[in-house]
């Protein structure tokens, strides 16, 4: 692997880690509903998972996945699965503002903030399990772990230690877009009424809806 070869690597996982895609959007929603803290966590997650594919990738089972069309299937429904369940948690708090009056109580909400306080480390530990479970349901992921990271890998070389290489670019690439996403997010909501938080994050619960419907329908040639 040359450095022309590298550098076409990093080009292209930038431009794929700036989409919004349903790692991108899960990150957004977190930050808008519950904080910067909660979607770094998240996004630790994501990273985690592209950790294990790239590590994957090195031994072959990626491939074996892709290839396997029984597989592939189950990995995708539980992949569209994930992406409409986490999209109606999303969702949620916009419907019930929606259908129902809400009264705002500074004694409530100084009782929400301890609780929160308190069940934070928790909230983080589910928040990483979501962005690792969501990344890894994506068969979208194995294909480019598949089909396009040996493209930037030369079989005359160390394998490993390209995909060594590689791996850690990805990681310093993709988490400061995430954690830019998320600090902007957490940022936005903190001037934002509730009402539009909820608005913001039931846009995006649609658009994970969306595309978990559009996973379920996805053809085995990605």
């Amino acid at each position: 692997m040359d450095y022309n070869t590298l550098l076409l690597f990093i080009f292209t996982e930038t431009l794929l880690s700036l989409s919004p895609g349903p790692a991108v959007l899960l990150v957004i929603g977190l930050a808008l509903r519950s904080g910067f803290k909660i979607s770094f966590a998240a996004s630790l997650g994501i990273l985690a998972t592209n950790a294990v594919y790239f590590a994957l990738a090195a031994l072959g089972v990626g491939a074996a996945i892709l290839a396997s069309a029984t597989l592939f299937t189950i990995i995708k429904w539980i992949g569209a699965a994930y992406l409409v369940y986490l999209g109606l948690l999303m969702l949620i708090p916009l419907l019930k503002g929606l259908v129902s009056t809400r009264y705002s109580n500074s004694a409530i909400d100084v009782e929400k903030a301890k609780n929160a306080t308190q069940n934070i480390g928790q909230t983080q530990q589910k928040a990483f399990v979501k962005g690792f479970v969501l990344q890894a349901s994506n068969p979208k992921n194995i294909a480019f772990f598949v089909a396009i990271l040996p493209q930037f890998i030369s079989p005359d070389g160390n394998v490993a230690l390209q995909l060594t290489i590689l791996g850690i670019c990805s990681v310093l690439l993709e988490l400061p877009i995430l954690i830019f996403y998320g600090l902007v997010s957490a940022k936005s909501a903190v001037m934002m009424k509730e009402r539009f938080v909820e608005w913001l994050e039931g846009i995006a619960g649609c658009i994970l809806i969306s595309l978990g419907g559009a996973l379920a329908f996805l053809e085995r040639k990605i």
